[in-house]
């Protein structure tokens, strides 16, 4: 990740110190930005003149100094608070006053993470996505000390290195590992209760919702063990909520090293021309009362799916709504306003639709009714509907 924020803002015209303490891994890394931008070359996306100048712009170190000039230093170390709060100390020391220190964390508080350091107010988070040179969005978090000065130079940095910024309270997850849990976690659940296999979850979802990727896909291509790490992190720091509890599934599956893409298997089986489904389905039957299957018919047609069949419905409206549920959540406990919940959803995680946007399209009665009679079903809360839903249209 460090790696490609440090091509990206080489790439648009910034001096960039890139340091990393182990001297292989600076190595691999500068090595790596060389290939993407020969392969950019090829391509005829760039020029070979503007390749050599952007790799002139980068450079290496394997100490924490030389930042006398540094406007803006980006942190993107182990995912490891005390790590994170050592090298924010250093990166204090080293840098002017007048630098801003943002954190590439993808759940740590950005509040936690500035303890210790004189002036916090020059923290803030720049959460990017992988890859960074291509993926658009990045979510600029304030911590509860974070000036707005600070905040701006991170928003203005982003839009001038052609990303989309959205601005995210301090919480869990912040805003895109906190309302994608439900896409994941529930498709978890489906399986772990027998109702469908991964293939079928991930094709119900791509068919009916328009998701590019189902998401037993999409947790082996991010891998199983860093999928279950966010999900462990925001669970914990939300009180272990059952809304947010990883599943065992996905604990087995790591601890036997089935890590998806990178490992050969996770979900799927990648030896092959084509995946295969490595984790077989235990079916076992499930009742729906005739009050849930009104109120799973009518989200269901509203959303899209009126033509799938029963499972098929289930499937869909559960993992759905509890998208829809997350990001009501998220806008409910002010972590963000409904537009930046939106564009974050589509630009970090290519989902069809802005959650909140598609909740309004299906309706907000339409999407409690579901939430409550599931809820009352499973009973252990974790459908409770978000205040925004009581609205009734």
């Amino acid at each position: 990740m460090g790696t490609g924020i440090a091509q990206l803002a080489a790439r648009c015209g910034c001096t960039v110190r890139l340091i990393e303490v182990n001297g292989d891994v600076l190595r691999r890394s500068l090595e790596e930005v060389r290939k993407r931008l020969d392969r950019s070359v090829e391509k005829g996306k760039i020029e070979a003149a503007q390749r050599d100048a952007i790799l002139e712009r980068i450079q290496p170190g394997q100490r924490i100094e030389g930042l006398e000039a540094v406007e803006l230093a980006i942190e993107a170390v182990v995912e490891d608070l005390a790590v994170k709060q050592r090298v924010f100390a250093a990166l204090e020391e080293a840098a002017p006053p007048t630098a801003v220190l943002a954190t590439n964390t993808s759940s740590l508080s950005i509040t936690k993470i500035a303890q210790g350091i004189k002036d916090p107010s020059r923290v803030v988070g720049m959460h990017f996505f992988n890859p960074a040179p291509v993926m658009p969005l990045v979510e600029i978090i304030a911590g509860k000390a974070s000036s707005e000065a600070s905040l701006d130079l991170a928003c203005e940095t982003a839009k001038a290195w052609g990303k989309t910024p959205v601005r995210a309270k301090d919480t869990p997850g912040f805003i895109v590992n906190r309302v994608a849990r439900g896409y994941y976690l529930e498709a978890l659940r489906l399986l772990g209760e027998g109702v469908a296999g991964v293939d079928e979850i991930d094709a119900v979802m791509k068919r009916f919702g328009g998701f590019r990727m189902g998401p037993f896909e999409l947790m082996d291509l991010v891998g199983l063990d860093v999928n279950l790490a966010v999900s462990t992190s925001v669970w914990e720091q939300m009180g272990k909520h059952a809304r947010f509890t990883p599943h065992e599934i996905q604990r087995e599956l790591v601890e036997q090293g089935a890590l998806g893409r990178k490992s050969g298997r996770g979900f799927y089986l990648y030896d092959g021309d084509h995946p295969l489904p490595a984790h077989s389905v235990h079916r076992r039957s499930y009742e729906l009362s005739p009050l849930l299957s009104d109120a799973m018919l009518a989200f269901a047609t509203r959303a899209g799916a009126g033509e799938a069949n029963s499972t098929e419905q289930y499937v869909f409206t559960r993992i759905l709504g509890a998208i829809l549920n997350e990001a009501g959540h998220a806008y409910s406990d002010g972590v963000a306003g409904s537009d930046d919940i939106d564009i974050a959803m589509l630009k970090g995680t290519n989902y069809p639709k802005g959650p909140l946007a598609w909740a309004d399209a299906i309706g907000h009665r339409t999407v409690r009714g579901l939430l409550k009679t599931l809820n009352d079903k499973i009973g252990d809360g974790r459908y409770e509907p978000a205040s925004l839903f009581a609205k009734a249209f």
